[in-house]
């Protein structure tokens, strides 16, 4: 650095450029941020198995005893096995597995698809081309003949044929399998010894007169010996395309074409969980992936007769399939949003994508605010309503989609269960996190996959919380309008964790409630939300948090009053609500009402003078009583000025701009006639009338006009005791204001 002094401050520009790195994310937040790498990021495959252990289902053991039998049989005709399961349940897996228990060196294997074919003619001629590339390689003669064959079969046309001759080609006397070629081919096959599996999955994939086309192959045209098929497909659907061809056609009629179908294996219990487990592992982070296995597992998907959410995952392609979509939803918002509440969402907008959509534009249908009056503690809550013969009362939303009509019984209770988790209770009886699709505060986020510019970010608030930044977090939150947001957040926030936590959160709740104050206005604070926080009901924070001692709690609260700053009508307001709670605060109402004073003093000679927010403060500062009521037994509700900071007004009326007190002590016709008086409780802190009209007309720092214009409204109040409305037209800055 001493050789090249250019050089000697690049260490500071690097530091310079490097310290703000740290809040980037905080002050710098976009609406589409995504999460960091968690493990593998990409799409995940539907493939079938390649090897057995990718046998997650266990079904080893039965396709190698049907390997084993398909090497033992001596067929002198094709046979033909159907293995039968739903779409995505894992026929395509099992044919693989079959082919992993065949002897390769024995058997020539063959793989063919008819869906890439396009039309019935297409299939037969792709079908024989295939064979007798296959067979070239074990015998060239017969690959020829084949070839030959096939050709002569594909130069007909089959769409001239009528549907009859479909049903009756087994004993159509004409049958190809009567020619001199496939006599012969038939015939070399058998002498070689050798068989020959074709494989034809997804059969149920193709359309009706393709689905006969190959049914065909199978049994007629191609009905050679030593040849095995294994067909997947799903039963149900190939009979009703068969149907939909002629109504002639029988239930068995597969039975013709397929000496054994053999449904697939079922699944052990825990096998479609235990693969969302495996796959949810690498998708989301450590602490959701312990929820996950310890919350969700054992009281939504181990459940069979209440939410039973392993009912949404059907079959191996549903996990693979739901993975997929969860993956994109939690990158985008997986750490902003509960992920108990997100995760039981995404699994109704995989099976039921309609009713998904419900849910969020029915939402006021189904779902109302909870009457609590502070903002922070409202969540959405179901609309029950009474049913007849049951205990329990039904919800809304499920009597809703029953009338749908096109859901099952069983589909419509899975979906009620999983729509009464959401908005009713928590999947393990603890109190709903509060970022959970309850909230009204998020639940928009759910299903819009991003923040907006009125969001949250209960990512960077918790991160700003554990690393000291909420200093520059709030300042973000009050430069981006999210003063309100930041606020409800904090006020939400679990404060019976520690005593450093607790000490952490009440004091962000008085530094940015300021800033709230100066936005919204003083009246706009939850004060009683501040004060369920800090009274300390029954000993309970100190108790848990302060090893029962109060002194050092009364310690942090005075420095949270000590440490106040100007115009202090934050705390101000909030003695005054703890006065009206009467004793029972760790500060004795003598201590909070001097620190009333206090504010007020230093406010007021702070060059502020009886500004706006002095009045406020003195007015903050008022204390509540009962007065008896003549008529009855009862008791009226009244104020007054707080005593002690009266003296002070009084000198500051003295010797202060008293303007804004002058506009402060009239109440003004709430009506159109132009009627004023002056409140009661302003004549009540001076001794006497005259001596309140002594100290405005004797102000020397009052304007002229407004003096004789607030002197006029008193006299004609004191002719009437000041006692109602009286009649005046104002014309300077005491009139009413619109």
């Amino acid at each position: 650095m001493a050789s090249l002094p250019q050089l000697a401050y690049w260490d500071l520009v690097a530091i310079a450029s490097i310290l703000p790195l740290p809040l980037y994310p905080l002050l710098n937040r976009k609406a589409n941020d995504v999460q960091p790498d968690l493990g593998l990021q990409g799409f995940i495959e539907d493939n079938s198995v390649v090897s057995y252990e990718d046998d997650h289902f266990n079904r080893k053991a039965a396709a190698s005893e049907i390997a084993r039998l398909i090497q033992s049989t001596n067929n002198q005709k094709s046979f033909a096995i159907g293995i039968l399961g739903e779409y995505g349940s894992g026929k395509t897996s099992f044919l693989k597995l079959i082919d992993l228990g065949l002897d390769h060196k024995q058997i020539l294997r063959i793989n063919f698809d008819p869906w890439s074919a396009g039309n019935p003619e297409m299939i037969r001629r792709e079908f024989f081309d295939l064979l007798a590339s296959d067979i070239a390689s074990m015998d060239s003669k017969i690959s020829s003949l084949i070839y030959s064959y096939g050709r002569k079969l594909a130069s007909f046309d089959t769409r001239s044929l009528s549907f009859m001759n479909w049903f009756g080609f087994l004993h159509n006397p004409h049958s190809t399998q009567n020619s001199g070629e496939y006599q012969q081919i038939n015939k070399m096959l058998r002498a070689t010894g050798r068989k020959i599996v074709i494989t034809i999955d997804d059969l149920d994939r193709l359309y009706p007169d393709e689905i006969m086309e190959v049914l065909k192959l199978i049994r007629n045209t191609a009905d050679f010996s030593n040849v095995f098929y294994l067909v997947g497909y799903d039963k149900m659907y190939v009979q009703n395309a068969i149907q939909t061809l002629s109504d002639a056609a029988r239930q068995d009629y597969l039975d013709k074409i397929f000496q054994l179908e053999i449904p697939l294996p079922k699944r052990e219990g825990g096998d479609l969980i235990n693969a969302l487990q495996e796959h949810l592992k690498t998708t989301i982070s450590t602490a959701h992936y312990e929820v996950f296995q310890n919350t969700l597992i054992p009281t939504g998907f181990h459940n069979k007769y209440q939410k039973a959410y392993s009912r949404v995952l059907r079959q191996g392609r549903d996990v693979i399939r739901f993975i997929n979509g969860f993956k994109i939803i939690y990158r985008l918002i997986g750490e902003e949003v509960d992920f108990e509440s997100l995760l039981v969402l995404e699994l109704i907008k995989f099976r039921f994508p309609t009713i998904y959509e419900l849910i969020y534009s029915h939402s006021d249908h189904f779902l109302y605010e909870n009457p609590i009056r502070s903002t922070h503690e409202q969540y959405f809550l179901p609309y029950m309503e009474k049913s007849e013969g049951f205990n329990n009362d039904i919800s809304v939303f499920k009597t809703y989609i029953e009338k749908l009509e096109w859901l099952k019984p069983e589909d419509v209770g899975l979906l009620n269960n999983l729509f009464l988790t959401l908005f009713k209770g928590s999947l393990h009886n603890s109190p709903k996190p509060k970022n959970s699709i309850s909230y009204p505060l998020y639940f928009d986020i759910y299903f819009r996959y991003r923040l907006s510019q009125t969001d949250i970010s209960d990512k960077d608030f918790k991160a700003a919380l554990a690393s000291d930044n909420m200093y520059e977090y709030m300042v973000y939150c009050a430069s981006n309008n999210l003063h309100k947001e930041l606020l409800v957040r904090l006020m939400q926030e679990d404060i019976s964790k520690d005593q450093y936590h607790f000490e952490k959160i009440v004091t962000c709740i008085f530094t940015f409630g300021r800033t709230f104050i100066e936005k919204e206005g003083f009246m706009r604070f939850d004060y009683d939300a501040l004060i369920n926080k800090i009274y300390n009901y029954d000993n309970a924070i100190t108790n848990k948090l302060y090893k029962k001692d109060i002194s050092s709690y009364t310690r942090f609260i005075k420095r949270i009053f000590d440490t106040a700053s100007p115009p202090y009508l934050l705390e101000n307001e909030l003695i005054y609500h703890l006065k009206k709670k009467g004793e029972g605060f760790v500060l004795t109402i003598p201590e909070m009402v001097t620190y009333q004073l206090s504010f007020f003093t230093r406010y007021a000679e702070s060059g502020h003078g009886l500004d706006k927010d002095a009045l406020w403060i003195f007015w903050g500062a008022r204390e509540s009583y009962r007065e008896p009521a003549i008529e009855s037994d009862g008791y009226y509700e009244q104020w007054r000025f707080e005593p002690l900071l009266v003296p002070k007004m009084k000198a500051y009326l003295n010797s202060k701009d008293p303007k804004e007190f002058l506009k402060f002590s009239i109440q003004h016709d709430r009506w159109t006639r132009p009627g004023a008086f002056i409140h009661k409780q302003v004549l009540e802190i001076f001794d006497t009338p005259s001596e309140y009209r002594k100290l405005v007309s004797e102000n020397p720092a009052l304007n002229a006009d407004i003096k004789r214009e607030y002197l006029e409204l008193f006299d004609k109040c004191l002719a009437k005791d000041f006692k109602g409305y009286v009649e005046m037209e104002f014309k300077t800055e005491l009139k009413k204001l619109e």
